[in-house]
């Protein structure tokens, strides 16, 4: 069979109709700020301005604030980008976000973040939306309340233990050098499944141990067609559902769903009771309270992620700030020694009165905020206070809380770590969101922070802290991964001393 010209040029029109069809939807969907009279960062297909750092990543919290120093620069309040197609509206003003987050959050009540259904442990407490987040949240809101933490703080305190006889071992010489990362992602590994699951993680002991190593894999290691649909489901979400993607991957899927089930089956048929969150939702579902079997395996993994990864980050990068400023290691350390003398113990109360380990965190927080960036999205169509900006129902918005903390007029000398800047708990420090704000707020801060100045006290109290000459400064984001990493591990040396 022979192609014929008519074919040829049928074929030829076609496909330029295609292209000049593309060509001006694309440009039409690029242009949906600027016809709203709101300034715009210049976008590129496919990427929009989410930048082209295919195959590693890229980290969306350091995009957000070059979007905000962008804007900002100009004196801008509001500024359009685009992620893949869609447009993202960035809150420059503060005052506008502080709105969202609460006297207009019945306006932003949902994150934007992405979920799948044909996957249940994506729906969870992070991402759920509207009525299916309220009745959670009412679910689980007492399960973090102070009096929890004093349910919790005993099994933290084991875990302590188990980290102070792994630094005895690997610090008999002086000069060894500690990735301070990876002891305290044990460390912390071994309080979140025992706070949740009530099993001993054996992090230290074991370097197969399979909650550390679903650690890794969580935040550290993603092959390459993980990337590609992560990729997909920041920028084409809606085609990232077509293809039935999930952000979880399927090993961690399948080891949750097989875990938990059997965990909560185990504690039911032997009368096995332990002071941790599994308990609690075995509580809760002999209460009455409806709680499926998918809901107790995503609300766990959920936990379980966000409980580890931001303590373990905020750790790390406290000690490394801790190890190149020795006078506020001294300072903590005489905070410590001081509280510890009083109580004769280190009890939750005790723990309470450490209010400089708590300046510290919180500057640490402020510098190297984790959670980099914070999404909603307009459930109702809105229009932003003094000005003429209406956006639709389903607008996305990006609150850059990494540039809110770095901003000179927010936080004076930013680059400087001031745990001072915390000293009057009074003072309401404008643009200050590590844990987000209103009723979104991070349902488990106080945890957070609880087993990170547990295992601070345990660290500062019996050593001198030092950074490795081999760690390049300053210590910087790296902005080719898709979740928060530094561009260096955090090496360093600790000395054993004694202090009572």
């Amino acid at each position: 069979m022979f192609i014929t010209d008519k074919l040829v040029t049928d074929l030829i029109i076609a496909v330029v109709t295609l292209i000049i069809a593309a060509y001006l939807y694309i440009k039409h969907k690029y242009s949906y700020w600027t016809k709203k009279g709101i300034p715009q960062i210049p976008p590129t297909f496919p990427f929009g301005n989410y930048g082209k750092g295919l195959p590693k990543g890229m980290s969306l919290g350091a995009h957000s604030a070059t979007y905000y120093d962008e804007f900002k620069k100009h004196g801008h309040k509001l500024g359009g980008v685009y992620l893949g197609l869609d447009p993202y509206l960035v809150l420059i003003d503060v005052t506008h976000a502080k709105n969202i987050f609460n006297k207009d959050f019945s306006n932003f009540a949902d994150r934007g973040i992405y979920y799948n259904k044909n996957h249940p442990i994506t729906v969870n407490i992070l991402t759920q939306c509207g009525e299916e987040w309220r009745t959670t949240r009412s679910k689980f809101t007492n399960i973090f309340t102070s009096a929890k933490m004093k349910y919790f703080f005993n099994t933290i305190k084991l875990c302590k233990d188990e980290l102070r006889t792994h630094l005895e071992i690997i610090t008999k010489d002086d000069n060894t050098e500690v990735d301070i990362y990876e002891v305290i992602a044990c460390y912390l590994t071994d309080v979140i499944v025992s706070v949740i699951f009530g099993v001993d993680a054996n992090s230290f002991k074991s370097p197969d141990a399979i909650f550390r190593k679903l650690g890794r894999q969580m935040f550290e290691t993603f092959s390459l067609p993980f990337k590609i649909e992560l990729f997909l489901i920041i920028c084409y979400p809606t085609l990232a559902k077509r293809f039935n993607l999930s952000m979880v991957q399927p090993e961690l899927n399948k080891f949750f769903n097989k875990f938990v089930p059997e965990a909560v089956e185990h504690r039911i048929k032997n009368n096995v009771h332990r002071a941790d969150f599994l308990e609690l939702l075995i509580e809760m579902k002999n209460s009455g309270i409806d709680l499926t079997q998918d809901e107790m395996v995503a609300q766990s993994f959920a936990f379980f992620a966000a409980g580890f990864e931001t303590s373990a980050k905020t750790f790390m990068l406290l000690f490394y700030e801790l190890s190149i400023n020795s006078e506020l290691q001294e300072r903590a350390r005489i905070e410590i020694s001081e509280v510890l003398a009083k109580h004769g113990d280190l009890t939750y109360d005790a723990l309470n009165e450490m209010t400089y380990l708590s300046q510290l965190i919180n500057e640490t927080m402020r510098k190297y905020p984790l959670v980099a960036t914070l999404n909603r999205v307009c459930v109702n169509d809105y229009k932003f206070p003094d000005t003429n900006v209406v956006i639709e129902k389903g607008t996305g918005i990006i609150i850059p809380v990494l540039g809110y903390h770095r901003d000179p007029n927010l936080f004076p000398d930013p680059d400087k770590f001031d745990p001072d800047r915390f000293k009057d708990k009074n003072v309401k420090h404008h643009g200050y969101f590590p844990f987000g704000d209103g009723p979104r707020l991070c349902i488990g801060a106080r945890l957070g922070i609880l087993q990170v100045k547990l295992g601070l006290v345990e660290i500062i109290k019996n050593y001198e802290v030092s950074l490795s000459p081999k760690v390049k400064e300053p210590l910087m984001f790296d902005p080719f991964t898709f979740v928060t990493k530094m561009t260096e591990t955090v090496l360093v040396k600790l000395k054993k001393i004694n202090c009572t």
